[in-house]
């Protein structure tokens, strides 16, 4: 506890920097992680050696754009142990996975410290828009349970995880008992609970604040859960891949990039750009070590401000990304559901490689699924039985094994509903358009 809360007080102090600070500590932090890969990480080795570069050629942020980019698609065909750096006990590692919005999961591997710095970065940005010591932090969409800290079996800092494999009722059970003065959620599973209660959401709940992360939230929820009162609502920025990436403040001017944690690049194809300029999100991580991550390609569209925040705060500041829209199954009922319980279930498919799911009707899904291992005797079974048992009303599911899987769309999409545009969920969110017209896109709590 000591040692965590000296971190804290680390990370706070870093914060409050003058810019020139941060960009030292940045810049520094750039030169050691850039050694470690090159010295101790065979892919990365590789591919500096590949440009004709050397870590010595690598001092300052500006000069990134020399290393070539890695995608998701590069780190996978190197194989774990091509990205995973000498002496790095696998086992002993925490593991997440990227959500499998390109259809394809990917297991990333942090140290006990890795995963320490991020939920204290997490902290920061919840103290930075009023977390206080007495507050109740309800987060909706986890599939995990929240472990209880010793200041939280204490009274301090409370915070308690709702899964979306829970069904509906179960969900606004755990909502109403747990009384959260700030809501942290996921925007396509608080979609589909403000279906079950008429857009009113503080019939079950009366949070202070709302934060949103792990997806879209379109202006068309905003305006459903600020119905029936004036709720300050922030936007929070991730990947599962390097963690908490930026921030919104409460001066609501951008979101804050976590300067000393990830570096942020706006890729664009011509490779012009400027601040106002939008392009692809690329970030490095500086603090991870078990697998870096280094110019990795997100894929997500912003744009820097350009501007200072009336805050103070020295970290630069971006406008909402634009990820992808929140999806969500409609229901033969007209009710919507998350995705998160049913990309969960495909997640756990053993030597799933990819997975597509597309909805053909309100009562009819397909899901089109590529191994690269056979999965078992009765796993195809299983698994259509648990996606059947998850949608909770009368709907077909024909699952598929298929050789590979395409789409003609720029990125690939895991999800596809053939629902007429003006029905069911499109009628609730505003539609793909109406989201990715003014979207704000959150990370995984």
């Amino acid at each position: 506890m000591i040692g965590e809360a000296l971190a804290l007080k680390r990370w706070l102090s870093q914060s409050r920097l003058p810019a020139a600070g941060v960009q030292a500590l940045r810049d520094r932090k750039l030169r050691a992680v850039i050694r470690h890969a090159y010295d101790n990480v065979p892919y990365y080795r590789a591919l500096f050696r590949a440009a004709g570069l050397s870590p010595a050629d690598i001092r300052t942020a500006g000069d990134l754009p020399r290393i070539p980019v890695t995608t998701k698609d590069d780190l996978r065909a190197a194989g774990v142990a091509a990205i995973t750096a000498a002496g790095i006990d696998l086992a002993a590692c925490a593991v997440l996975h990227t959500t499998g919005t390109t259809g394809a999961p990917f297991a990333i591997h942090l140290t006990r410290g890795e995963l320490q710095a991020r939920r204290l970065i997490e902290f920061r940005a919840l103290l930075a828009i009023g977390f206080r010591p007495r507050d109740r932090l309800t987060v909706l969409g986890p599939m995990q349970p929240h472990a209880a800290r010793l200041h939280q079996r204490l009274g301090f800092y409370r915070s308690v995880n709702i899964s979306p494999a829970l069904a509906p009722g179960d969900q606004i059970d755990q909502l109403k008992r747990s009384r959260p003065t700030i809501l942290w959620a996921y925007p396509t599973v608080l979609r589909a609970l403000l279906g079950r209660l008429d857009d009113r959401l503080d019939t079950v709940a009366c949070p202070r604040v709302i934060v949103t992360s792990a997806e879209v939230c379109d202006d068309a929820l905003k305006a459903r859960i600020q119905r029936g009162r004036s709720i300050p609502t922030f936007n929070f920025y991730a990947a599962n891949e390097v963690g908490r990436i930026a921030a919104e403040c409460t001066a609501h001017e951008g979101l804050h990039v976590n300067e000393d944690h990830v570096i942020l690049e706006c890729l664009r194809p011509d490779g012009a750009g400027g601040a106002g300029d939008r392009g692809e999100a690329v970030v490095t991580s500086l603090d991870a070590r078990a697998q870096p991550f280094i110019r990795y390609r997100l894929g997500d569209g912003f744009g820097f401000t350009g501007k200072p925040c009336s805050c103070g705060s020295p970290f630069p500041l971006i406008g909402a990304p634009a990820g992808r829209p929140g999806d969500v199954v409609t229901l033969p009922s007209g009710n919507v559901l998350s995705l998160q319980p049913l990309s969960f279930l495909l997640r756990s498919m053993n030597g799933l490689d990819q997975y597509r799911i597309v909805q053909e009707s309100t009562e009819h899904l397909v899901v089109e699924l590529v191994f690269r291992i056979d999965p078992g005797t009765g796993a195809l079974a299983r698994l259509r039985a648990g996606l059947i048992e998850a949608l909770g009303e009368p709907v077909g599911v024909d699952v598929r094994r298929v050789d590979a899987l395409h789409d003609d769309a720029p990125k690939f999409r895991s999800f596809v509903s053939r629902l007429p545009v003006g029905s069911g969920a499109h009628r609730r969110s505003g539609g793909a358009r109406a989201a990715l017209e003014s979207p704000a896109r959150g990370g995984l709590a």
